[in-house]
């Protein structure tokens, strides 16, 4: 029973390390203007080609939002899986 619960800690262990370094890595590349190396791309939403991307243990919306002059937004969003699209929209900064 030790040898299980030793080999389940080593893994997640293994999984926050991973997590971590694929956020640190995920967040380098959106800032430089390039897609997410480490995150599947899992809609694109019809507001002028909004793309919203999942990773492990986080979620980047890159916004191209294009709905008129005035509600135009070009921006990028990391955070939890639970972050939505209308959250994110509204804390723009």
């Amino acid at each position: 029973m030790k040898k299980i619960m030793k080999i389940i800690v080593v893994i997640i262990i293994i999984l926050v390390i991973l997590g971590i370094l694929f956020y640190t890595i995920d967040k380098r590349a959106v800032q430089n203007q390039k897609s997410p190396i480490f995150c599947v791309k899992i809609r694109t939403m019809l507001d002028g080609g909004t793309a919203e991307y999942l990773g492990l243990g986080y979620k980047i919306i890159i916004f191209h939002k294009l709905e008129g002059i005035e509600n135009y937004y070009d921006g990028i969003h990391i955070g939890s899986w639970f972050m939505t699209y209308n959250s994110a929209l509204n804390n723009r900064k």
